[in-house]
């Protein structure tokens, strides 16, 4: 899926957590997204801890365990997946709340590009992690232990510069977004809305269908937002080694989860 495709449509905006602990679409067309988000959120500390768990048990890999790890990261991507197609179906109906959204904390909100997070986030995160984990690992090289290759200290030169290569791509998909959104928000201020805005009241209806078509551009931006994010996390994984890919799924979600537990208490103690 490229920067400008479209998450495919679920059948609902909404989703519950199903008996085996993973999200599934909902059945009940009354429920928000907002709800839904409650169960992305619950699933992801689920997904954390088994990850978690993962990262902890493992120990130098071989052919099975690779295997094993593998599974556990593509049920995990499986989930961000399911996630955005709710969130595309549920922009389909009305994308003006994934602009600003109620299910997110004020500190959040400041954070947000084009509906979510920025994709170069995701290789920043990723130099983050690394050169953290290498540096927990630097006192034992110092002293003759070798630098172990299962975490994301142990990066090799085609991964970073895969990494890299990366990471340039996903700017210049952005800059692409960037200069859409730039037009769909420009395009309030066309000569026809001007002649709107002074009409009076007789002038309404024609506002409507035009800002119903402006909103329509700003979900195709939100598309194609969403569809290099899902995009950028999966090329991540994939210049990835099964362990590694786990202990950056790890950084991932305790950056959301974290960031999102903040905002809320700060949000609570206003």
């Amino acid at each position: 899926m490229t920067a400008t495709s479209r998450p495919q449509h679920a059948a609902h905006a909404n989703g519950n957590a199903n008996a085996n602990g993973t999200l599934a679409p909902s059945t009940n067309g009354t429920e928000t997204f907002a709800k839904f988000f409650e169960c992305w959120i619950l699933q992801q500390s689920r997904d954390l801890d088994a990850l978690r768990a993962a990262a902890a048990a493992a120990s130098p890999a071989g052919p099975e365990d690779d295997a094993s790890l593998r599974r556990l990261v593509d049920r995990v991507l499986g989930h961000y997946e399911h996630y955005y197609r709710a969130k595309s179906a549920a922009a389909s109906d009305d994308v003006l709340p994934m602009f600003a959204p109620s299910w997110i904390s004020a500190t959040e909100t400041l954070y947000l590009w084009c509906g979510g997070w920025r994709p170069t986030a995701a290789l920043q995160l990723l130099y983050s992690k690394s050169g953290a984990q290498l540096e927990a690992q630097l006192p034992a090289f110092l002293v003759g232990g070798g630098l172990p290759d299962g975490d994301l200290g142990g990066l090799d030169a085609d991964q970073l510069q895969a990494a890299d290569q990366l990471q340039r791509r996903t700017i210049r998909s952005e800059r692409e977004i960037d200069e859409a959104a730039a037009s769909a928000q420009e395009s309030l201020a066309t000569v026809k809305m001007v002649e709107l805005s002074a009409g009076g009241g007789a002038a309404e209806e024609g506002m409507e269908r035009e800002m119903d078509a402006k909103a329509e551009g700003m979900r195709r931006v939100l598309e194609m937002a969403d569809g290099l994010r899902i995009d950028t996390l999966r090329a991540v994984v994939a210049l990835l080694r099964p362990l590694q890919a786990v202990h950056f799924l790890v950084a991932a979600a305790e950056l959301h989860l974290s960031v999102h537990d903040f905002g809320r208490r700060k949000d609570e103690a206003k």
